[in-house]
């Protein structure tokens, strides 16, 4: 009897051991659907800035909001998913997160209004931000520990397939159909990650309550970032500190967020945990994934942008330039987890720095070849990006005792998009000014001369006055953006050298795990 009882336990631990396997695959097509059909979200409106611009009747400047709005709330996401996940459970806030995200695309098909479009981007990006490391908990949690490294890689490129891939579909849809389209291909996946979570995850809702909500911190945390964003976003538009309008939110957005750090620092139970910046590898770690990250998400937003609006292709185009990007950077993120046990970490951020510099000073970029002379540098630059994050995030957390790990991770994470939105907008500012300086100094320089030349030339081409002064005008702008991209890129260039050399001098080695 008691062989039969064995043998009999055995097949139900088996038969139990087969149904958890089964439902692992469903659980994990759903949250890595979810996840994607997230960063889809923030990724597929890269290229089309100005057909965004087109329907929302406002400028491709303005449209690029759409991108930083997305970045901000998608930081508060993760800040807001580990007090949520102790409320609900990771599968309740995640079915949460779904509806959200299929909510925010409808609201983006209804908007007609660059104001309206940017509150359904706000609710995008806090459920985006939710899965982002709600579904690395999932994945972690569920898979066994033997295969957590493909868990890891599955991650982290249901992140990044979307962002680099999203452009190119986003503007075959924008130059065949309707951008808009793209918001209607959310809710469906969002809607099929819903039901396979449902039927697949068991419920985990919690049985200790939540510490107290932190509301005061997320208050002046959301209201100094908004104010912030405003500054970044109009600053340009009302002449920056010389505008009253644009005073009053600097020192608004100041006192908030200072007010916030302060609120944060005294708070018993914190939104973020800012006291780990004060740790030297944190910090000044921190500081360089915010860097390189911020500028690399720049110019993914401006190369489109200067392709359509200068160069005149279209949005299929703008979204193809990023594609050889991912074609290095997604291979080499997935090596990086291996190399960096054998490579010292300072080294490899060192080097990731160092080959962001060769890309940027190598790039070229010039009308009269064409895209396929950028091909080169980007692909260099997806090297750099796939090495970015491992051996920073490594350094970063090197010292973090193991029980503030996840408390560290959301901050650290929080801290690196929130950057996003003032990389994106400080390069874009450089781009537009200098631009505008460019082509004041070349019309200035052009002799009598030589208009009258070109007059005479097209005279003979049968064209008009207007027709030629326009032609003109053309060009000197066209020469301008492309001479000041390039004064862009070189001073990123020489950013990214000093940060391989604060790579190298100023973070400490990490001690060994267990030290």
């Amino acid at each position: 009897m008691s062989v039969s009882s064995s043998t009999r336990e055995l097949d139900a631990r088996s038969r139990a051991g087969r149904k958890n396997e089964v439902a692992l695959v469903p659980m994990t097509i759903g949250a890595c659907l979810g996840l994607a059909a997230g960063s889809f979200c923030g990724g597929s409106l890269q290229s089309i800035y100005p057909y965004v611009a087109g329907r929302l009747a406002t400028s491709s400047d303005h449209a690029l909001w759409t991108l930083t709005y997305f970045l901000i709330h998608w930081a508060l996401g993760i800040a807001l998913m580990p007090w949520f996940a102790r409320k609900l459970g990771f599968k309740r806030l995640f079915l949460a997160s779904m509806i959200m995200l299929a909510i925010g695309a409808g609201m983006g098909i209804l908007s007609h209004s660059l104001m309206t479009m940017l509150v359904a981007r706000g609710v995008q990006g806090i459920s985006s931000g939710l899965l982002v490391p709600l579904v690395q908990t999932l994945l972690l949690r569920h898979f066994p520990k033997r295969h957590h490294t493909l868990a890891t890689a599955l991650w982290s490129n249901s992140m990044l397939v979307p962002f680099f891939f999203g452009p190119a579909f986003g503007g075959w849809l924008a130059v065949n159909y309707d951008w808009i389209d793209l918001f209607w291909l959310v809710i469906p996946f969002a809607l099929l990650a819903f039901v396979l979570i449902r039927v697949s995850l068991p419920e985990d809702r919690p049985t200790a309550p939540p510490p107290p909500f932190d509301l005061v911190g997320l208050a002046l945390l959301w209201l100094g970032l908004i104010a912030l964003q405003i500054v970044l976003n109009q600053g340009e538009q009302f002449g920056w500190f010389g505008s009253p309008f644009i005073q009053r939110y600097t020192v608004a957005a100041i006192l908030l967020l200072g007010c916030f750090i302060i609120w944060e620092l005294t708070s018993e139970a914190p939104l973020l945990e800012l006291r780990f910046v004060t740790n030297r590898n944190f910090g000044f770690g921190l500081l360089l994934l915010c860097l390189g990250w911020s500028i690399f998400v720049g110019w993914s937003s401006i190369l489109p942008l200067w392709t359509e609006v200068d160069l005149g292709y279209n949005g299929w185009w703008g979204g193809v330039l990023l594609i050889p990007l991912a074609l290095t950077a997604i291979p080499v993120a997935s090596a990086m987890g291996r190399i960096a046990r054998h490579v010292s970490l300072r080294m490899l951020a060192a080097l990731c720095f160092l080959l962001f510099a060769i890309a940027f000073a190598m790039a070229v970029y010039n009308p009269e070849i064409g895209l396929a002379a950028t091909v080169p540098s980007e692909l260099l630059q997806g090297i750099a990006v796939g090495m970015l994050f491992v051996p920073l995030t490594m350094i970063i957390l090197s010292e973090i005792p193991a029980d503030d790990l996840a408390a560290a991770s959301t901050t650290s994470n929080f801290i690196r998009l929130a950057s996003d939105i003032v990389g994106v907008t400080m390069l874009q500012t450089l781009w537009q000014r200098h631009t505008e300086s460019v082509a004041a100094l070349t019309r200035s320089a052009m002799s009598e001369s030589l208009v009258r030349q070109a007059l005479a030339h097209a005279r003979q081409d049968g064209m008009s006055h207007a027709q030629t002064m326009a032609m003109i005008a053309g060009r000197l702008q066209l020469d301008a953006s492309t001479w000041s991209l390039d004064d862009a890129l070189r001073l990123s260039a020489w950013i990214c050298l000093g940060a391989a050399a604060v790579s190298l001098v100023v973070l400490k080695k990490p001690r060994p795990q267990g030290g």
